[in-house]
């Protein structure tokens, strides 16, 4: 009982406000094009936020109308700090349309197994650029250099022109030690070519050594996931999740099989989707997001291992009828989503967590506003730790009359002293122009009373409205029964808000 008495007292004493933090088409500071069709990735990295922006299928590309060869490809954008502009930190070269991973990663190893003094935390994006007429495809990693605000080249793989943009797309990157070998390493997937591995040289410029064959290659369908769960290494690629068998001589088994449930996998949906790692407490679980083909609702998964070394399926929901309890009147005909792994975020007010899954849904019926079929808004899943979910929209509504959101593709938790807030990007094209569709949003969650922005509601929040009181102060944040007026009635709102 107290629990619930908790969350309402919390629910009647916060409040939840959206900002938009990024629209495309403009300029930075330094006269810098900030342009795009979807936002894929934002990741926090010392204490500032980077988002990782793509042209697919946005005019201002020479793919689909633009007239500038050196205009129109993938960006890295940074902010500094929630009171500035997006700038533009890196401009990849001509050819690299996106960047499908932006990733932090830690190394605490050499490539020799030895122990650094400081562990090296690193912020890199990689992409495949290809001008599918002339060369060999190249799959690439951008390094960041903190020291200079730089970014270093490096060459993961070479190879010859694909058959589809499955077959370099590079989804994801993870950081991992095998116990066996002592050898830590980044493990990095490059679509059907296969997994390949980096390791740590601190006398590159790039900090990473890549090995030139993969580990595992001739993959039917690109991996969209790698995770590291119970001290192993996972990722899924298509139906199936594949387990490294870790040794000097390593090699990969097939852990989970999903072809039960549709072995004809749609290879621009992907099958498995958003593998996350669920601690448990005494193991890790491992949640995902099932989209086998153009009839997915978006059905989550979760996997408990089992005494047999394997894991137990358990069916936890189906998106696709939550976006149908939300829009009442509507059929939802398809769904995508999990284009990054499920964010964690810890609840500290209620000692708990959930996690924030990002989709987009064709929609008939309701009367609601829609792009190409779509539905405009961006909504996203929250699961509870109690495996309980909930739908919420970013910036809580949308009209016909608002910029199309269609897709909430990434998010995560600001890394600004002092700002409680969640950052969400996204847009998808689906095969549509979409120039200048590229979209930031953030929610700030706060407190109501919480004047000095600690977190906490108390006594020194009441010394703080006091002095704005005795000051004859206007500040209409401080105004907590809204009647236009800052005194003593305020005081005992708060006085009263604190003791419950």
């Amino acid at each position: 009982m107290k629990k619930y008495i908790f969350q309402i007292f919390f629910v009647l004493t916060s409040a939840q406000v959206w900002e938009n933090s990024f629209s495309s088409g403009t300029l930075d500071e330094n006269n810098n094009y900030m342009g795009g069709s979807e936002v894929l990735q934002l990741v926090t990295h010392k204490n500032e936020l980077f988002a990782s922006v793509g042209y697919w299928q946005d005019e201002l590309n020479i793919f689909y109308g633009g007239n500038d060869i050196n205009f129109g490809w993938a960006q890295i954008l940074k902010l500094s700090d929630p009171n500035d502009d997006w700038i533009v930190d890196l401009n990849l070269d001509s050819y690299y349309l996106r960047p499908e991973i932006l990733k932090q990663v830690i190394f605490t190893k050499d490539m020799f197994g030895n122990s650094l003094e400081t562990p090296d935390t690193l912020l890199i994006t990689a992409a495949f650029s290809s001008n599918f007429v002339f060369g060999p495809v190249t799959a690439s990693a951008f390094i960041r250099n903190d020291e200079n605000n730089t970014w270093n080249i490096s060459t993961i793989y070479e190879g010859d022109q694909p058959m589809g943009n499955e077959s370099y797309s590079i989804r994801d990157m993870q950081v991992y030690n095998d116990e066996i070998t002592g050898i830590e390493m980044l493990f990095i997937s490059v679509g059907t070519q296969g997994i390949f591995v980096g390791k740590y040289n601190l006398d590159l410029d790039n900090k990473i050594e890549w090995s030139q064959v993969p580990e595992i290659n001739a993959l039917d369908m690109r991996p969209l996931g790698i995770v590291v769960a119970n001290e192993e290494l996972y990722f899924s690629s298509g139906n199936k999740i594949y387990k490294r068998i870790n040794g000097f001589e390593p090699s990969y088994t097939i852990i989970h099989d999903f072809s039960d449930l549709n072995n004809d996998i749609n290879p621009a949906v992907g099958g498995i989707r958003g593998l996350t790692a669920l601690n448990n407490g005494d193991y890790d679980s491992m949640l995902l997001m099932w989209c086998p083909n153009s009839q997915s609702k978006g059905t989550i998964f979760r996997l408990d291992p089992n005494e047999n070394g394997g894991f137990d399926r358990i069916y936890e929901t189906k998106i696709s009828l939550l976006v149908e309890d939300y829009l009442p009147g509507t059929t939802v005909n398809y769904l995508l989503g999990a284009y990054n792994e499920f964010l964690k975020i810890s609840d500290d007010l209620d000692n708990d967590f959930y996690h924030i899954i990002g989709f987009e849904s064709t929609i008939v019926g309701g009367d609601y506003p829609s792009w190409n079929g779509y539905y405009s808004g961006a909504l996203y899943a929250k699961r509870y730790s109690n495996g309980e979910y909930v739908l919420e929209q970013v910036n809580e509504s949308i009209t016909s009359t608002d910029p199309a959101l269609v897709a909430t593709r990434c998010y995560v938790k600001s890394p600004f002293e002092g700002e409680n807030a969640i950052y969400f990007g996204g847009f998808d094209p689906n095969g549509f122009i979409s120039t200048n569709k590229a979209w930031i949003y953030k929610k700030i969650d706060s407190l109501i009373g919480d004047f000095n922005n600690d977190g906490i509601i108390n006594i020194l929040d009441v010394i703080l409205l006091v002095n704005i009181v005795l000051v004859n102060g206007n500040d209409t944040s401080v105004d907590l029964n809204e009647d236009g007026i800052i005194n003593i009635l305020d005081i005992v709102q708060l006085v009263n808000i604190i003791l419950g």
